[in-house]
C-alpha cells in the first residue's frame, strides 16, 4: 500500500526523471526518444486493464518533445502502480475463464498468444496467467465482453440451472456423461471417430473438440 506522502514522491520523481533528459541528453540522441516513447506506449497499451485511449492521443500529440510525452507515460504509469483501486481488482486463473465461457483451458491459453484478451500479456512458459477482471476479451466478430461480464453471467445461468449449490462426486460425474453423449449425438459418434479423425474443423468444430477432450480428460481421472 501507498500512503499519500509516497505516492507524491513517486509522482515528482517521475517529473524529475523526464526533465534530466530533457537537459542531459545529447541533442544527437534526442531523436531516438519517439521510439522508446512508442514503446512504452504500446506497452501500456497492451496490458492496461483500464482504458488508455486519452493517454495514448496525449503521448502522440506530444511527440514532437519528446520529454514531455515521456513524463506523461511515466507519470501514468506511478499512478496506476500506487492506485489501490487497481491493486485490488480481482484475478482469475485460466481454469476460471474457460469455466466462464465454456471452453477448455488449452483453447484460454491460446486465445491468450493470439492477443485475443485486451490487458494480458503472454506469461512465461508453463506459468499459468493471471487474468484481470477487467480484461477485455474480443471476439472474432469484434464482439467485447469484460471477464467480470462473462463471470456474472456464468453465476447468473448456474442459479438459473440450480448449480449453485454443492454437488456429490456421482452427480459431477454423471454431469460430465451427459456433456460427452450431448457431442456424441451432434456429432453421431464418439470423438475418435469424428472430429478427431477431421483436419479441416471449422472454429467452432475446433472448439467442440477441445472441451470434449476436456470432458473425456476429467471422467478419465474420476475413474482412475
Amino acid at each position: 500500500m501507498f500512503n499519500l506522502a509516497e505516492k507524491e514522491v513517486a509522482i515528482s520523481e517521475a517529473v524529475t526523471i523526464s526533465e534530466l533528459i530533457k537537459n542531459y541528453l545529447p541533442e544527437s540522441d534526442t531523436d531516438k526518444l519517439p521510439a522508446l516513447i512508442k514503446a512504452i506506449a504500446n506497452y501500456i497499451e497492451k496490458t492496461s486493464i483500464q482504458n488508455p485511449v486519452t493517454l495514448l492521443q496525449e503521448v502522440q500529440q506530444s511527440l514532437s518533445e519528446p520529454h514531455r510525452a515521456l513524463q506523461r507515460l511515466l507519470i501514468h504509469m506511478v499512478t496506476v502502480g500506487t492506485s489501490e483501486d487497481v491493486l485490488s481488482v480481482k484475478m482469475y486463473t485460466t481454469g476460471d475463464v474457460a469455466r466462464f465461457f465454456g471452453v477448455s483451458v488449452a483453447t484460454v491459453n491460446n486465445w491468450i498468444n493470439q492477443g485475443r484478451f485486451q490487458g494480458v500479456v503472454k506469461g512465461e512458459r508453463f506459468k499459468q496467467a493471471r487474468i484481470p477482471e477487467n480484461a477485455v476479451y474480443v471476439a472474432p466478430t469484434g464482439v467485447k465482453t469484460t471477464i467480470s461480464e462473462a463471470a456474472q453471467r456464468y453465476e447468473e445461468e448456474q442459479v438459473r440451472l440450480g448449480r449453485n449449490k454443492p454437488v456429490t462426486t456421482v452427480e459431477e460425474l454423471a454431469e460430465l456423461v451427459n456433456a460427452v453423449v450431448y457431442f456424441e449425438n451432434k456429432y453421431g459418434g464418439t470423438l475418435e471417430t469424428t472430429l478427431g479423425q477431421r483436419s479441416d474443423l471449422t472454429p467452432a468444430e475446433k472448439r467442440d473438440a477441445e472441451q470434449w477432450a476436456g470432458l473425456l480428460r476429467s471422467i478419465e481421472r474420476r475413474n482412475a
